[in-house]
């Protein structure tokens, strides 16, 4: 069984806790173009963001983005989409508003919110800070990564805000608290053709059933010719979850994991504080 495929999470696994690409995983990743192992980003932000994020690092690559709803190939050609239904965005916006959760709505043309802006920006310190709540300083890169994000952003009273030609994909809350991520999480539980994840545990992400990022994994190994057994799989929260099953061969939890992805994962690393993922791919494909 060798690894043909590495598929990584980005927040909380190739990013560090400063939402960067250290230069030891932007290394170790640039290391496989010499080998016939093949690095593909498996994560919940959209492909515009993810692009960015990886291409100032220097790496081409596909995406699975979205958790599963979007995917494309390394020139940017969306191979796949699926998008919520009309069902599915109505029950979303119906239980978030008499649960009193703001909502970002990821949609083929960008980023809605229903969030106040200073809401917003509270919540992008947080998630800028590896979400691990605002941070005491703000220093002046933060302040600035985060008012260039609110500027992608579109605010709205409400989804019948959106134009008509959107399609949406991912509906978020953010900033609330783990209690309410549980509660929502079994109200949403009663809806079978929605899948609820967190990548924080201050957040949830609603997506279509079937636009799961283990889904979307096994479609794309599938249509390279891969053997799940040859795909390796690096994550930390419970979104990554539909990665973490017996069928991929290569299993990697980081130190930083939630509990559910440690106790599904057959390996482990250190934490994305620690290079990891750089030190997964020289432990388990290069053998060091």
């Amino acid at each position: 069984m060798s690894i043909r495929l590495i598929a990584s999470d980005m927040d909380g696994t190739l990013l560090n806790p400063q939402a960067n690409i250290s230069k030891a995983n932007a290394d170790a990743i640039r290391r496989l173009d010499h080998t016939s192992v093949e690095f593909l980003i498996c994560t919940g932000r959209d492909y515009q963001d993810a692009r960015a994020i990886m291409e100032s690092a220097g790496i081409t690559c596909s995406y699975i983005c979205l958790s599963g709803a979007a995917v494309y190939d390394q020139a940017g050609t969306l191979l796949k989409e699926i998008p919520l239904s009309r069902r599915n965005i109505s029950d979303i916006e119906r239980i978030f508003t008499e649960q009193h959760a703001d909502m970002d709505i990821l949609t083929s043309h960008g980023r809605y919110t229903t969030a106040a802006k200073d809401q917003k920006i509270k919540e992008l310190y947080s998630f800028l800070n590896g979400g691990n709540g605002t941070p005491v300083f703000i220093t002046e890169e933060l302040e600035a990564a985060a008012r260039e994000r609110i500027n992608f952003m579109t605010f709205i009273e409400s989804i019948k805000d959106l134009p008509e030609n959107e399609t949406v994909f991912k509906i978020c809350s953010n900033g609330i608290l783990p209690e309410k991520v549980a509660e929502l999480k079994k109200l949403f539980s009663n809806y079978p053709d929605l899948a609820a994840a967190s990548s924080f545990p201050t957040n949830i992400e609603l997506t279509n059933h079937a636009a799961q990022k283990g889904i979307a994994l096994k479609a794309y190994a599938d249509r390279k010719g891969i053997p799940l057994a040859d795909v390796m799989v690096l994550g930390d929260s419970d979104n990554d979850l539909s990665m973490f099953t017996p069928d991929f061969g290569w299993t990697v939890a980081m130190a930083n994991a939630m509990p559910c992805i440690r106790d599904a994962a057959k390996y482990h690393t250190k934490s994305n504080a620690e290079d990891g993922v750089a030190w997964a791919i020289g432990q388990y494909v290069f053998h060091e």
